[in-house]
């Protein structure tokens, strides 16, 4: 199943663990490949010393603007990172973690998710991303029942397909097992971490901010550009993370779940409530809420 024409996707070992490297493209440089390489195994550029290829060779590091191509790496490579201890370590302080907005609508999950793991938060990329679910979904019956689904799989992947339908939590999980990283969903309004795919020890992790009913995607503002994956040890940026969330909460910029008020696209219901929208589709099959005063 290709996700990209463009994706370069590389299998990266470092010390430690290793990790499938997604957010790579045939346009991306060696210093973007160094970036990813930070984020999954914390060793800064300065201290890495690659090497790639059959057998092992170094990469020489020199040109960091050489485009990876030109250099002779290849998707699906493996690349192994060394960490080059008599190299000074640069120190990181005061990390900055923010809120990339996405578009406030029925997709903000699928976008979120497309532009952490892909590189690529458009509407054509959240398509295929619900696409993706789905399909796993029909490909297995048995790992998801009608029972955990509320439907039988295949109605639940054509409904998940529908561009107005919200994702969640199977959504989540599912994409954190097919891209091998751990998905980790801040709570603006509890402050609580959900973490998807934590049970499979996956070396890397990627964050989305939830605020009752949208999800933006979080990403660290260094001076080498976005970062959006992460060792999956790296407390420093949970902590980020979770002081961006409580900036938000401060400012009271979540949903209350249980009191929020909603009408239906589809009939012009006005409803009240998670429980009420919830309620309002089973019985009706209108998915198309809009949060209203």
């Amino acid at each position: 199943f290709e996700v990209s024409m463009t994706s370069v996707i590389l299998k990266c070992n470092y010390p430690g663990g290793s990790t499938v490297l997604r957010t790579l493209t045939t346009d991306s440089t060696l210093a973007d490949l160094q970036r990813a390489i930070e984020g999954a195994s914390s060793i800064a550029p300065g201290q890495q010393k690659l090497k790639s290829g059959f057998p092992p060779k170094a990469l020489c590091l020199e040109n960091t603007g050489a485009a990876l191509l030109t250099v002779g790496i290849r998707s699906g490579d493996n690349v192994t990172v060394e960490r080059d201890d008599s190299a000074p370590a640069v120190m990181r302080e005061g990390r900055t973690v923010k809120r990339h907005i996405v578009p406030a609508n029925n997709s903000c999950l699928f976008v979120s998710l497309g532009y952490l793991l892909q590189a690529d938060g458009s509407d054509s990329m959240a398509k295929t991303l619900r696409y993706l679910v789905g399909s796993t979904i029909v490909g297995n019956p048995c790992e998801y029942p009608e029972v955990l689904l509320g439907r039988d799989p295949i109605s639940y992947s054509e409904w998940i397909q529908r561009s107005e339908v919200w994702g969640g939590g199977i959504a989540l999980a599912i994409l954190a097992k097919h891209f091998e990283t751990e998905i980790h969903v801040v709570d603006t309004q509890s402050l609580r971490i959900d973490k998807f795919g934590q049970e499979h020890q996956y070396g890397s992790k990627v964050y989305v901010i939830y605020d009752g009913i949208h999800y933006d995607p979080l990403y660290e503002d260094t001076r080498m550009g976005a970062v959006t994956m992460f060792a999956v040890g790296d407390q420093e940026v949970e902590n980020a993370a979770l002081t961006v969330a409580a900036s938000a909460k401060e400012l009271h910029n979540f949903t209350d779940l249980a009191n929020f008020t909603l009408k239906c696209g589809s009939c012009g219901t006005g409803l009240k409530g998670e429980n009420d929208a919830r309620d309002h589709a089973k019985k009706t099959g209108h998915t198309n809420f809009q949060e209203y005063n």
